[in-house]
């Protein structure tokens, strides 16, 4: 028998036909009612580069894209009956939307491989800008060394190598999907599924995964709906203390004269930000019917050079973060996706952002028409001895671009870095820059350079000779529409704070936060 790479889902267990899976297929083979594989016809042509590039034809070059699903449906224990889909060729595309075990395949690697024989990861990393990327490491390695972050990465697909006999020993991978290589077929398959099932219901990953269930993307339609439907409800009631709206990526503010939102009632108002009420009474009689009616709303940035130029545009749906709770369960939003939140990883990053220090520094407001550049000066104008840092560009190494800003304001030993509170995105630019600034400051080149500028401009009293970073107090100022007197931010944005603060802790500075009033 010859080894076949199989891709195994695991049917949800509230859908109990057949009908309810296949998408407009055709039987090819019934072995009886509970084993059947379908199959949409392979049209076979001349592939289209041969005509458009080389501008031949040929007889003898042909291309076809094979789809077969086979469905198997297995009596678990206790009565318990569950259905296996197993894919051939492009035979994914005739499962419906929707019908598929989330993670079915990762837990099955999970409870199988140790965590040290991954061999490629997949991942998004939610903390930041919804990067989504693969690493590959040339030999089994560590989850450690694939640079994961258990607070801010989801984990989508893993690779690794099996010592299960029932699993051939072989490399094994999964996701939503689980694949490998055996020598199976239609006669035999029976005892690997229920093997497969077996292992997706262990538990044994949370040894060395426990993360795996802090956050996971919803993809069930239904409950997307539920959501969407409460995130209508609290805008119509303008309650927005768990959903509100916010520019959805990092946007050089300089270069923005305001923000518009389509059918907003004042076409000529200017809004430095989006705001939330503008936005709801955009909608006729100020109410919104539903989500698709968000989804088709506009936002738009326009140009100070010119106000009919549009530097950017973004569905409102894409602009809408913040958190709920439904069913004692804690949902959050972002980048136009839901999450599902276990509620003890919840309660800890927000009893983790809660104990975060508070800066005593009295910080003037900042008015509505200021961007971070000019609340900057106004800012430093009103502290005795604060010093405007935010044009200085140091070099941390070779190449041009190559440069760090040190901090947007300094008083004496404190340095402080100030943004919009523009979302997880432009937030986590922020924590980033502290980050970043406060290791290069270790660097006694950095320093040295950074010293330069400053004793030009008539600066003394921020770097000494010896530096010692315990002597610094590092704070984060973000200027925010709202006037708590901590930081009003999205659940995300809590996620990569906490990672930058125990970065810049243990780099050994001190670490507060401030939130600047925008009136």
């Amino acid at each position: 028998m010859s080894k076949l790479n199989l891709s195994i889902y695991l049917i949800k267990e509230n859908i109990a036909s057949f009908d309810d899976i296949v998408e407009k297929a055709t039987v090819l083979h019934s072995y009886d009612e509970n084993s059947i594989a379908y199959y949409n016809t392979s049209y076979v042509r001349e592939p289209e580069w041969l005509r458009n590039f080389f501008n031949l034809t040929n007889d003898h070059l042909k291309t076809a894209n094979a789809r077969v699903l086979f469905l198997k449906k297995i009596s678990i224990a206790n009565n318990v009956e569950r259905i296996f889909a197993i894919t051939f060729g492009y035979g994914k595309t005739l499962l419906k939307d929707n019908v598929c075990e989330e993670q079915f395949g990762l837990k099955i690697v999970l409870n199988t491989i140790a965590r040290n024989k991954i061999r490629k990861i997949s991942k998004i990393d939610i903390g930041k800008n919804y990067k989504q990327s693969q690493e590959q490491m040339p030999r089994e390695s560590d989850i450690g060394e694939f640079g994961f972050d258990i607070d801010r990465d989801l984990i989508k697909y893993v690779t690794g190598k099996s010592e299960d006999e029932q699993f051939g020993k072989a490399i094994i991978s999964g996701g939503d999907l689980f694949n490998l290589v055996i020598e199976k077929n239609v006669t035999n398959i029976d005892e690997l599924l229920l093997y497969c099932y077996e292992k997706y219901s262990l538990t044994t990953y949370k040894d060395n995964f426990e993360w795996l269930d802090n956050i996971k993307l919803v993809r069930d339609k239904y409950l997307i709906n539920k959501l969407n439907s409460k995130v209508v409800e609290l805008l119509n009631n303008k309650d927005f203390s768990k959903i509100w709206l916010a520019i959805p990526e990092v946007i050089n503010w300089e270069n923005v004269k305001c923000i518009y939102i389509a059918g907003q009632q004042n076409k000529r108002a200017e809004y430095v930000d989006i705001d939330n009420e503008v936005f709801v009474d955009s909608f006729k009689n100020s109410t919104i019917k539903d989500f698709d009616q968000i989804k088709s709303k506009n936002i738009y940035a326009k140009s100070t050079e010119d106000e009919n130029i549009e530097i950017a545009k973004w569905s409102a749906s894409k602009c809408i973060v913040g958190s709920i709770e439904i069913d004692d369960q804690v949902y959050a939003i972002n980048g136009g996706n839901w999450y599902r939140i276990n509620s003890d990883f919840a309660a800890e990053i927000n009893n983790a952002y809660d104990k975060i220090p508070l800066s005593d520094i009295e910080f003037i407001d900042c008015p509505n028409d200021n961007d971070e550049d000019a609340y900057n000066q106004i800012l430093v104008n009103s502290i005795p001895n604060a010093h405007l840092i935010h044009k200085y560009k140091i070099s941390i190494g070779g190449g041009r671009g190559n440069n760090i800003e040190p901090c947007d304001v300094a008083i004496e030993k404190t340095l402080i870095h100030i943004k919009n509170n523009g979302g997880s995105a432009y937030l986590s630019h922020l924590f980033n820059q502290a980050t970043n600034s406060c290791s290069a400051l270790k660097d006694t080149a950095f320093r040295n350079r950074f010293k330069v500028k400053l004793v030009a401009d008539g600066i003394n009293d921020i770097l000494d000779d010896e530096f010692t970073a315990s002597d610094y107090t590092i704070v984060l100022g973000i200027i925010n529409k709202y006037h708590n007197e901590r930081p009003h931010i999205p659940f995300f944005s809590k996620v990569s704070i906490k990672y930058a603060y125990q970065q810049i802790i243990n780099l050994g500075y001190k670490f507060q936060l401030k939130n600047i009033k925008k009136i």
